[in-house]
């Protein structure tokens, strides 16, 4: 089972290829900067528990209409409101419309946040790969 404490050998020389930029941001750019990133961590988690992790051509369609981050390119503005637009279009758009997967996803989400910054970068990584290779659906 892949640990998501530990980068690896791939995930590293992923980082290195990454353009280095530092940006000095406060206590309430944080806290919006968060908002979106429940949203795509959201869309990520959802795909992961539906395709039991092993993603499919219709992964990068999934996690895009789930973030309105992507979908709409109108990030949430407080955590809470991710949240709820996360839950209503899981209820929406994909092939398995459940409350209860919908709200385990959440506590995915939750669970990754509290996993620390390594589990966090290695997801949004993963979802990188996953546009990365799928075809045309981040903008889309």
């Amino acid at each position: 089972e892949e640990s998501w404490r530990v980068l690896g050998g791939r995930e590293r020389e992923a980082l290195m290829r990454l353009p280095r930029k530092e940006f000095l941001i406060d206590h309430h750019q944080t806290k919006t900067l968060l908002a979106p990133l429940v949203d795509l961590l959201f869309g990520l988690c959802y795909d992961i528990r539906t395709t039991l992790d092993d993603p499919t051509c219709e992964s990068p369609w999934t996690v895009t209409r789930l973030s309105t981050s992507f979908s709409w390119l109108d990030p949430p503005r407080a955590p809470s409101d991710a949240v709820y637009a996360c839950l209503r279009r899981a209820l929406t758009y994909p092939l398995y419309r459940s409350w209860a997967v919908a709200c385990s996803t959440i506590n995915d989400v939750e669970h990754l946040l509290r996993a620390g910054r390594v589990a966090v970068l290695k997801a949004l990584l993963r979802l990188r790969t996953l546009f990365a290779d799928g075809d045309r659906y981040l903008l889309n």
